[in-house]
């Protein structure tokens, strides 16, 4: 049988070559574009300057730990109120990842297009490299500051020797594997259709802070692989050796909270529409 919108006049063997072709197209996965929203640039730049505020506002906080009397507390309330800043500013933007794991677990959710996976990285990359470039200089020119690297060390992320209270790296991936899962969960339920939309941020940013409060002692509390690689870089050669835990650690705990939102969260949060039906003679 002929099917609507196919030409009537091709030839006889082509129904079977199209028909065939169309179905396993439509059984992909099909990506609802919305164009009238920011472009990719647009986004991009909104990730930059987002994961700049965090790791500034963070980092910063961590690193002046002595000026005063803050402590630990307050360095989490810096990542914290760091998150909430960015995510109330550039939220409608981009979504306000701000970090890599939280990019790859909303994508492994069904949230998030997969070719955006990277450019969204990268724009964390660098905006998190400008903000650990920023912290550098400033402390750079400081009269009791010996060595600029040796200071930025200590808001860097590491294990054994580097892990504040001494944790060993098995200890210090557990934690990040944990408190990665945590975050991408609340980020997924937080931005649900079901939820709220105007308590995202707030509730992304407490959960931001508590779990870099949990980690402090471990790893120093990435959560971030951007955060944790703005910030080597500007820190003594261990903390580039050490950066892998905190890109591997993150990714498998994101990942896993995405794939059991994928599967068990509510099917209208899905970006994707799977086309099921096939055509039929």
């Amino acid at each position: 049988m002929s099917q609507p919108g196919f030409d009537d006049e091709r030839p006889a063997d082509a129904p079977d070559t199209e028909e065939a072709v169309l179905t396993d197209d439509l059984t992909e996965d099909v990506w609802v574009e919305d164009t009238s929203g920011p472009s990719l640039i647009a986004r991009m730049a909104a990730e930059a300057a987002g994961t700049f505020i965090l790791v500034f506002m963070g980092v910063g906080t961590a690193l002046f730990l002595s000026v005063g009397s803050n402590g630990t507390l307050t360095a989490a309330f810096g990542f914290a109120m760091g998150v909430i800043i960015a995510a109330i500013v550039f939220g409608g933007i981009s979504g306000a990842h701000l970090n890599p794991a939280v990019t790859v677990g909303v994508w492994l959710s069904g949230r998030f297009p997969g070719r955006d996976v990277a450019p969204y990285v990268l724009a964390q990359l660098i905006g998190a490299t400008a903000a650990g470039g920023v912290l550098f200089g400033v402390v750079s020119g400081h009269p009791s500051i010996e060595s600029a690297k040796e200071f930025m060390g200590t808001g860097a992320n590491g294990y054994g020797d580097h892990s504040p209270a001494g944790f060993a790296l098995v200890a210090g991936l557990v934690i990040e594997v944990i408190i990665a899962a945590l975050l991408v969960s609340v980020v997924l339920s937080a931005t649900s259709v079901r939820a709220n939309p105007a308590v995202a941020p707030f509730a992304i940013g407490l959960t931001v802070g508590f779990l870099v409060l949990i980690a402090i002692p471990f790893t120093n509390g990435a959560l971030n692989p951007a955060r944790a690689t703005g910030i080597a870089l500007f820190s003594d050669t261990w903390a580039l050796q050490q950066v892998w835990l905190f890109w591997l650690a993150p990714m498998l705990g994101a990942a896993v909270a995405g794939l059991l939102f994928r599967a068990f969260g509510p099917e209208e949060d899905l970006e994707t529409v799977e086309v099921l039906e096939s055509i039929e003679d």
